[in-house]
């Protein structure tokens, strides 16, 4: 008898391996390299240049542009029921740069802020409201420190007050003017001087 074979499995043929190219290397998140941080950096820099650029602010050599206020003194003048003082032939070298007119309750104030030549701050405020309330809105806190003349009247001289720590106080009837500053005495006296109603 003959021995029986199992039958023949059939052969399993593999497929040959095909040349496989290797994909392209991507770079992925946090695979940047060297040369891409620095064309980024540069794109950067370029707009934080044309940023500046366009924000930079011609100073015209610091010199401070002068506030024509004519407008606002004439506004104050319409206004208010006394006579609004501003300064009449102050050198150029006073710098008008602020000024306004309102009402504070029933008074009616006026302000004009210069630049005085030595560059500190010297400023006039007018008010027929309570003279005291504006005396401590100027110079709080401050010391009467004596009188002094002034083209005839008599002004009170207040020292170490806050915000301003000169004030120059004119006490009138029917309105309260102040003079005050970081500006030296003299040079508030030269302001004082100069005021003039319109």
């Amino acid at each position: 008898m003959s021995e029986q074979q199992p039958p023949a499995r059939p052969a399993v043929t593999e497929p040959a391996p095909e040349a496989v190219a290797p994909a392209p290397a991507s770079r992925g998140r946090g695979r940047q390299t060297v040369g891409d941080m620095v064309r980024s950096l540069l794109v950067v820099l370029v707009l934080v240049f044309v940023v500046v650029a366009l924000n930079a602010q011609d100073d015209s050599g610091g010199k401070l542009q002068p506030l024509d206020y004519s407008g606002t003194l004439a506004q104050a003048q319409g206004t208010a029921p006394y006579d609004v003082l501003a300064p009449i032939g102050l050198p150029d070298s006073w710098v008008p740069t602020s000024a306004r007119t309102g009402r504070d309750g029933d008074a009616v104030t006026w302000h004009l802020g210069l630049v005085t030549p030595a560059g500190d701050y010297a400023g006039v405020e007018q008010s027929d409201g309570d003279p005291e309330a504006l005396v401590a809105d100027v110079a709080d806190g401050g010391d009467d420190s004596g009188i002094v003349t002034i083209s005839g009247q008599r002004w009170r001289k207040v020292d170490g007050g806050r915000p301003e720590k000169h004030a120059l106080v004119l006490d009138g009837e029917a309105v309260t003017t102040v003079v005050a500053g970081g500006a030296a005495w003299s040079e508030l006296e030269t302001l004082a001087r100069s005021l003039q109603a319109g």
